[in-house]
């Protein structure tokens, strides 16, 4: 593994690094964002665990070190040059302020140096999770990995947006951060909050989803210090309810809408992310909010009887004249396709997309630690061939 670099000596090695085309990263993904358009398809794979095993550091290994996460989210865009980098970002990141310090040790799971952070469920029951949220636990238990102890998320960001100033803003850190939505069914796990959904009153679930609003209201005040306003501008919201019908949305979606308006606020290009079992009525949601610019939509097409590129299609017209459509292979296919086959899905992806709107190739999540190397290079690399750009220029 190469020498660990800090951020001076990065930005010094990486300064005179010449433009990819006749924009920068950070214009290329912005005027994506605006409908506007580019000179080469913006290319911005979620790579966040990824990156840790490309720049050679195990998951046990980087859990409580941050410089080591920056180290290798720099390494690896200084290496594949996709126009965004993607902070690292674990579980751990969002419930440490959840759980007593005495007690984070049993809920994250640290596996196989290339296996993901696994956890345990902060709260089973409702009535549990609702106390939580009542009790605002953090302020008893602190922040943890959430801000700056060791590993912290807040570190981690202060270091990566340092590095996006000392390179005049030319490559974009993209920082996230949970729905209310999204907060709410991951602290209990998905499949709890949606056996409430049938079998609790719908009051409960309301009590609830208020609570954990308006602690996700009061997260975007420290978005807005650490990340806003030391020049973050592209903020990839987690969306939740990947299990919701559209009933669920029509009734639970306000608490997610009302979020969205005040990251707006804080953030000049909010995007969100979309992925489980309800994409057709999400993406119609999506395309409709006026919170966003961009939606990362996952592709679980099949339960719509459509194949992929029809369900691209379908997409990409519902977004149309709204929303910047960021999709492409799916992770699974950037797992266990060839890179010729990704370079082709890559190219039909946005043949088919800029018929519509504006395309992003970024899979619906974050790629598989396990992700072979020539396949994300290809994913990258095929937006910026002329192939690539002709299927865009003819569309």
């Amino acid at each position: 593994m190469a020498t660990m670099l800090t951020i001076d000596q990065w930005a010094g090695k990486l300064s005179a690094t010449k433009t990819i085309g006749t924009m920068t990263h950070w214009k290329r993904l912005e005027k994506a964002f605006m409908l506007e358009a580019t000179d080469l398809t913006p290319v911005a794979p979620e790579l966040d665990y990824w990156q840790m095993n490309y720049a050679g550091y195990t998951f046990p290994e980087i859990y409580k070190d941050d410089a080591k996460m920056t180290d290798a989210c720099i390494r690896t865009w200084a290496d594949l040059r996709a126009d965004a980098i993607w902070m690292y970002v674990d579980l751990g990141h969002e419930f440490d302020p959840m759980i007593s310090p005495e007690k984070r040790g049993e809920h994250f799971i640290l596996r196989g140096p290339r296996d993901y952070v696994m956890y345990k469920p902060v709260a089973t029951t409702l009535e549990e999770a609702t106390r939580l949220f009542q009790e605002k636990v953090w302020e008893k238990y602190g922040w943890g990995r959430a801000g700056t102890d060791p590993g912290g998320f807040v570190s981690h960001c202060r270091q990566l947006l340092d590095f996006q100033r000392k390179m005049g803003d030319a490559v974009p850190i993209i920082v996230g951060s949970a729905s209310p939505s999204n907060h709410a069914e991951s602290t209990v796990e998905v499949q709890r909050f949606l056996k409430w959904m049938v079998t609790q009153p719908k009051q409960k679930i309301h009590d609830y989803l208020r609570l954990v609003l308006e602690e996700r209201l009061g997260s975007l005040d420290g978005y807005r210090q650490f990340a806003a306003e030391r020049g973050c501008a592209f903020f990839c919201e987690w969306g939740g309810a990947r299990t919701w019908g559209p009933k669920e949305l029509a009734e639970f979606g306000e608490y997610d809408e009302i979020w969205m308006e005040k990251a707006k606020r804080a953030f000049r290009y909010p995007f969100w992310h979309i992925c489980g079992q309800n994409l057709p009525a999400a993406i119609e949601w999506c395309a409709k909010t006026a919170q966003v610019y961009a939606v990362q939509y996952d592709m679980p097409y099949r339960p719509t009887g459509m194949t992929q590129t029809e369900f691209w299609e379908w997409a990409a017209k519902k977004f149309a004249g709204r929303k910047c459509a960021m999709n492409g292979p799916t992770t699974q296919q950037c797992l266990h396709s060839t890179p010729d086959e990704l370079r082709a899905l890559v190219r039909k992806y946005v043949a088919i997309t800029t018929k519509h709107t504006t395309a992003v190739i970024m899979p619906g999540c974050e790629l598989s630690a396990y992700t072979p190397v020539e396949n994300v290079k290809a994913l990258i690399e095929s937006a910026r061939t002329d192939s690539a750009q002709s299927d865009m220029r003819q569309s």
